[in-house]
């Protein structure tokens, strides 16, 4: 992905927030994939708190989406810390990393990143998930943290705009995970129709969405709809 500056990234968001139909789950996919591309990382990802249950809202690849599922499973790692103190968390260096948190650094590690920053998502005082941010080489964000802590805030806001009836932010949350979960399918029913391991049908589905100009949401339904109908063959899923 060429280069973009975080304003850039932040327009779209504000953009996708205050339009007609907002896909939550696009537009938080395509927040995280330009947060990577402004801030020169190589992956990030969204971890919330749903209903006292950790989810794992987007990723912008399955390596980043498996290390998120890792630190829920575990309780430890750099969004579950940025989420207890509700302060960023960040570490340079392997030692560092596998010393800090000793099962989920060596997954980290070993994925090949050697720097993480992880940033609170709050509303009103209250910390309700993280933004992590993954680096490939040893080097910190301390001259982007004003960057990091915008972009945390327009996953916030997107949250929040994404609310229905209530005036509650549980709601924009349960929305996007249902969302999600149609990724999931879709990632699964890809996987499955064209002989694919997880990794590359996610990379197969966000393509979809490219090649179509789809959000990840709608290009998700589409594929679920196509793979109930048994028409999902051939790599050929568009309309």
């Amino acid at each position: 992905m060429k280069q973009i500056s975080v304003s850039d990234v932040l327009a779209s968001a504000n953009a996708a927030m205050v339009g007609p139909d907002l896909d939550v789950t696009g537009a938080l996919a395509s927040l995280v994939v330009g947060a990577t591309a402004a801030l020169s990382v190589k992956a990030a990802a969204v971890l919330v708190d749903v209903d006292g249950r950790l989810e794992v809202l987007t990723a912008t690849s399955h390596r980043a989406l498996d290390l998120e599922l890792h630190q829920a499973q575990t309780h430890e790692g750099p969004c579950l810390e940025t989420m207890s103190a509700g302060v960023e968390v960040h570490e340079v260096g392997a030692a560092a990393i596998v010393g800090r948190w000793p099962r989920v650094g060596p997954q980290i590690v070993g994925s090949g990143y050697l720097s993480v920053q992880a940033m609170p998502l709050t509303w009103h005082g209250a910390t309700f998930g993280g933004l992590n941010l993954f680096r490939e080489e040893a080097t910190g964000f301390q001259h982007q943290l004003a960057d990091c802590r915008a972009l945390a805030d327009a996953v916030t806001l997107l949250l929040v705009s994404a609310r229905l009836t209530h005036d509650e932010l549980g709601v924009g949350l349960r929305a996007a995970l249902e969302e999600r979960a149609t990724v999931e399918l879709a990632k699964g029913a890809l996987a499955h129709a064209w002989q694919l391991d997880m990794p590359a049908a996610f990379d197969a589905l966000t393509s979809l969405a490219e090649q179509e100009q789809l959000s990840l949401g709608v290009a998700a339904r589409l594929v679920m709809e196509r793979a109930r109908e048994r028409h999902l063959g051939a790599r050929d899923v568009a309309p």
